[in-house]
């Protein structure tokens, strides 16, 4: 399985921290008294590693969301099983809170083309000293807890769907033909508006300069993707500094190769019209040795979705 595909959302995860509903309960599963050749089972479905946390943290939800899946009837198989007809990608973001760190997350439920054809998301809060590391706080309890709704999704999402793999499946988004020009022009708009908001008195804008020390063509994609969200949030975006203008600064760093693997971070500073720093928006992973030096595509729309949340936190609100 391509590990660039797995980074889609690098934490990609989170709309108000994240975006794109879940679908709703579904009724119905068939009955008993159906013959074997009528019914059509739900299919099985595999867990690709989980994005935007440390390992000790993916390890234990994706054992966490493996059990709860089955407990709830839902047939989950490895990797590299073909039997497969979906595969889970998981993204987590941590953002500040009033009441401690804030965990986000985002399932994307794609078939065997690749395509997206289900999102779950959601959140927990978890105890987190000022200034430490926000992970330390995630304990089994709130991974049992994220494994548990996310599991109910799923089992209640499946059985509307075909138990062949790759067979059509019913999808949450738009076809691609209308859904590639709106998401060109989604990119784009945000300068566009900027230049009609700067002459405005009173108001705060938001300045993203590009993102560095990404590889492949991650500073042009992940500058993009940030704008995108934070414009669909309702900041005013403008292309250059000002005396009323917030920063949100986007760094890259890849670790050295070790055994065929590679670290990967993304910091997200904001700071404010003087220059001071606000905060810190933080992202990483491990990764497959050069996995992401080519093109990241859809996954630097998931980083920046998943990151999008706790940006807005040290933003002025809209209108202010």
């Amino acid at each position: 399985m391509c590990q660039r595909a797995v980074w889609l959302a690098l934490f990609g995860l989170m709309a108000a921290l994240l975006a794109g509903c879940a679908s709703g309960p579904v009724g119905g599963i068939l009955k008993s008294s159906e013959s074997p050749a009528t019914k059509s089972a739900p299919a099985a479905v595999t867990i690709a590693p989980l994005i935007g946390a440390p390992t000790s943290v993916t390890r234990r939800l994706t054992a966490e969301l493996t059990t709860a899946a089955r407990q709830r009837r839902v047939r989950v198989v490895g990797s590299g099983d073909t039997s497969a007809g979906y595969t889970i990608r998981g993204y987590l973001a941590t953002s500040p809170d009033q009441r401690g760190s804030k965990l986000a997350y985002i399932w994307d439920v794609t078939d065997t083309t690749g395509k997206r054809v289900h999102r779950i998301t959601g959140e927990q809060i978890v105890q987190a000293e000022p200034g430490g590391d926000p992970w330390a706080g995630v304990d089994q309890d709130t991974l049992s807890k994220i494994a548990a709704k996310t599991a109910t999704n799923l089992a209640a999402w499946l059985p509307k769907q075909t138990a062949t793999a790759g067979a059509r499946t019913t999808t949450t988004e738009p076809p691609s033909r209308s859904r590639q020009p709106t998401s060109r022009r989604a990119a784009e708009r945000p300068t566009r508006t900027a230049a009609r908001t700067e002459a405005k008195k009173g108001e705060f804008l938001t300045h993203v300069p590009a993102v560095s020390g990404a590889p492949g063509d991650g500073s042009k994609s992940l500058t993009l993707a940030i704008k995108k969200q934070l414009f669909k949030k309702g900041m005013k975006m403008t292309s250059s500094d000002g005396p009323r203008v917030y920063t949100v600064r986007g760094t890259v760093k890849v670790g050295r190769p070790a055994d065929g693997k590679q670290s990967v971070s993304i910091d997200w500073q904001v700071l404010d019209p003087e220059g001071k720093r606000l905060g810190t928006v933080s992202q990483q992973n491990s990764v497959a040795q050069g996995s992401l030096d080519g093109p990241w595509g859809k996954t630097a729309d998931a980083a920046a979705a998943a990151a999008a949340g706790g940006i807005v936190k040290f933003l002025p609100k809209p209108g202010s």
